[in-house]
């Protein structure tokens, strides 16, 4: 059982607890549980729609649900801000999705159904982004071959910015990359991977963080070749239903063997 649905059950069975003393409600549309995962993305641009890790238009991930356990209709949701600045940031549309309507660096928002209300989620609206660059300006390269298999990876960083005419470059963190392999030197390599950082999962995409937005590749050398070549990834990222300037950028990984020290 995932832990949301965990989350939801021991909510459910709380509820269940207290029918001893409280008639609670099994009409399939009173709500009795909460649930709102984590968001999809930590920032959303003025004017756009919050956009998910596929950079599509997401919705909040939020559900509502009865005694019985089933989910209740999206109609009695409602996504709230929790102070002044919060609530005159944001707006929400049809599909429970939302969009950035000031700027703001910390949004602070609840779900709500019935009398039910969730922990706080937080986000940031951010200027629309004026371009896409890489995070490092150091040529990227991976000992393909090194005998410690776990240290054949490079971590590959891009940075979401905006910056007009003079002006100090912001970079704009929370907002979603993605991440994709556009090639390989094949004689070199049986397959390579894109993985989270932290988990070591297999990802497409990356959120802007601490000034970038960060995944790992992975190598995976055939047995005893040696030479040189490349991997080509993708980063790219969107606003308004289109790809930002710059937008996809290309990163040059080289392919280097391993070599003892002299």
């Amino acid at each position: 059982m995932t832990r949301s649905r965990r989350g939801v059950a021991a909510a459910l069975l709380a509820g269940a607890g207290l029918a001893a003393c409280t008639e609670v409600s099994t009409s399939p549309q009173v709500p009795l549980a909460l649930q709102f995962d984590t968001l999809p993305a930590l920032a959303v641009v003025v004017g756009d729609t919050l956009r998910g890790a596929d950079l599509l238009p997401a919705r909040l991930p939020v559900r509502a649900f009865s005694g019985s356990g089933s989910a209740i209709s999206d109609t009695q949701l409602r996504i709230v801000g929790v102070d002044t600045a919060s609530r005159r940031a944001f707006a929400m549309i049809s599909g429970l999705r939302l969009v950035g309507i000031s700027e703001a660096p910390v949004v602070r928002i609840v779900a709500q159904a019935g009398s039910l209300q969730s922990q706080t989620q937080t986000f940031a609206v951010v200027p629309r982004p004026t371009g896409i660059r890489l995070g490092s300006a150091e040529i990227d390269s991976i000992i393909y071959d090194r005998p410690d298999t776990a240290t054949r990876f490079r971590d590959l960083r891009v940075a979401v910015i905006r910056k007009v005419a003079d002006s100090t470059e912001v970079l704009l963190n929370g907002l979603p990359v993605r991440f994709r392999v556009t090639g390989f030197t094949t004689s070199l390599l049986d397959s390579v991977r894109l993985v989270s950082g932290g988990s070591g999962r297999d990802a497409s995409g990356a959120t802007m963080n601490g000034g970038a937005a960060t995944i790992r590749l992975k190598t995976y050398a055939k047995p005893a070749v040696v030479g040189r070549g490349t991997v080509t990834v993708e980063a790219s990222t969107r606003a308004f239903g289109a790809p930002i300037p710059g937008s996809p950028i290309v990163i040059t990984v080289n392919l280097v063997p391993f070599t003892l020290p002299r």
